[in-house]
């Protein structure tokens, strides 16, 4: 094909592009986004920060007292990442003996400064 036939082609065909955020984009259901830790279900173990390849998760004061496996525990710490500088791999969610840090099937936020934390 020409360039001038693929030009012509392009030009009478309809945009691929969507309005965003006017028009939403389907999510697939593997998708790996926003990460949410629930802190009622933290217990401190540090596994993820220790498994984080790319060393966004911190352990930070964060003392309670939580129970898990019918035990009661006082947790010291509790994980604090640094969101836009995540990889969004799934191995904190992995690793996580009681399911509190999930990475959810919505979009999470952009911007440039590394150093924005989870605050949830």
């Amino acid at each position: 094909m020409s360039v001038l036939g693929e030009m012509f082609e392009n030009f009478l065909s309809r945009p691929i592009t969507i309005l965003y955020p006017k028009e939403k984009v389907p999510i697939p259901a593997a998708f790996r986004g926003r990460v949410a830790i629930a802190d009622d279900k933290c217990i401190g173990c540090s596994k993820c920060s220790l498994v984080c390849p790319a060393q966004v998760i911190t352990m930070i004061d964060g003392p309670r007292d939580v129970e898990f496996k019918g035990k009661n525990l006082a947790r010291k710490k509790r994980p604090q990442v640094k969101l836009f500088k995540c990889i969004r791999c799934g191995l904190c969610e992995r690793h996580c003996p009681t399911g509190a840090i999930v990475l959810k099937n919505e979009l999470s936020c952009s911007g440039t400064d590394g150093e924005i934390v989870l605050t949830e």
